[in-house]
């Protein structure tokens, strides 16, 4: 990793996502709003917000419809806002919802939201640790509830729906490989014991278990229906530190002012996934370009990934009973 990041063209003139709807996680600021810009301005007719608060999505919706890009369309979108707390797995459940109930077709869900910290933190209503239940788990379910809903738009429509969720190449920083989780132990109460925290590093790990998940997902979608995928948008001057300690908070800073990106040429990246073509189902994208982590093609990351699968349709299960036999994942 250069200490220059490479240059991300812009994207094409000619990219429009006229009739077309979609959902974007973590939606009113950093990299989620600048996607919700791209995708506003490139003609999406219906925009799903999906943010913590009423009244961060209702701030987002007036400052998309301002743009003078959308302001000049002669048909403005249409923008609606769900409330969506990814720490806690009842509003995941409560939100799959009614999004299944309220919306018709969905041809993109772009599940960006995810948090960074070196603090030990746990969720409120599972004590489980926030990095791995917000960054992977949340959004593993999320995309298992929403899968027949994106499987009947692209059915519908006749071109893939598409379903990234964001990574990070940050992942070839993961733990795994030095501190294996034994055969006999589970993923999930292994990640969730305290003394198998190792600060920033969980940020990396969950980046690995979305690559896993995604892949295996992958492998039981067809392409042409739902085109599923992983992106890092690469390093971008965003918010994503703001808990931590502000000593901390000045580093990131004065690293993201040397070489970050803008939200908008991050973003770029974003949008890439969710307009692009069926050779990148089940990869990672970084800078356009498909990526490889060698760890999930070792013996022991295809043993992981085969358990983290079972331990994930198992959780999705006990949070949306039913979610998994209607996303036709079962083995």
């Amino acid at each position: 990793m250069g200490l220059i990041q490479p240059t991300i063209p812009p994207l094409p003139e000619t990219l429009s996502f006229a009739g077309k709807s979609a959902l974007v996680t973590g939606a009113n600021s950093g990299l989620g709003l600048a996607s919700c810009f791209h995708l506003v301005q490139r003609h999406i007719s219906t925009l799903i917000l999906a943010v913590r608060t009423r009244k961060s999505g209702e701030s987002t919706r007036s400052a998309l419809l301002a743009d003078p890009v959308v302001r000049a369309l002669p048909t403005k979108p249409t923008i609606l806002i769900y409330e969506l707390d990814l720490g806690r797995p009842s509003s995941v459940a409560e939100f799959a919802t009614k999004i299944r109930a309220d919306i018709p077709t969905l041809n993109i869900l772009l599940l960006n939201a995810g948090i960074g910290t070196m603090a030990w933190q746990t969720t409120p209503e599972t004590n489980t640790e926030q990095m791995f239940q917000i960054n992977y788990l949340s959004n593993a379910i999320l995309s298992v509830c929403l899968l027949p809903l994106l499987r009947h738009s692209g059915e519908t429509f006749g071109s893939a729906s598409h379903l990234p969720i964001v990574g990070s190449r940050a992942q070839g920083l993961h733990t795994y490989a030095k501190y294996p989780i034994p055969d006999t132990t589970s993923i999930f109460a292994f990640l969730n014991d305290r003394a198998h925290y190792r600060g920033m590093q969980r940020y990396a790990d969950s980046k690995v278990l979305v690559s896993m998940w995604l892949r295996a997902l992958a492998a039981r979608v067809d392409a042409s229906v739902v085109t599923v995928n992983n992106v890092c948008p690469g390093m971008v001057s965003t918010n994503i530190d703001g808990k931590e300690a502000w000593w901390l908070r000045q580093i990131v800073r004065f690293i993201q002012a040397i070489r970050g990106r803008s939200p908008e040429v991050g973003a770029r990246t974003l949008i890439y996934a969710v307009s692009a073509g069926s050779q990148t189902h089940g990869e990672m994208l970084i800078d356009y370009n498909v990526w490889e982590n060698k760890f999930v093609n070792t013996a022991q990351g295809r043993s992981m990934a085969k358990r983290l699968w079972a331990e994930t349709l198992a959780a999705a299960e006990e949070i949306a009973s039913g979610a998994v036999r209607e996303a036709n994942l079962e083995d």
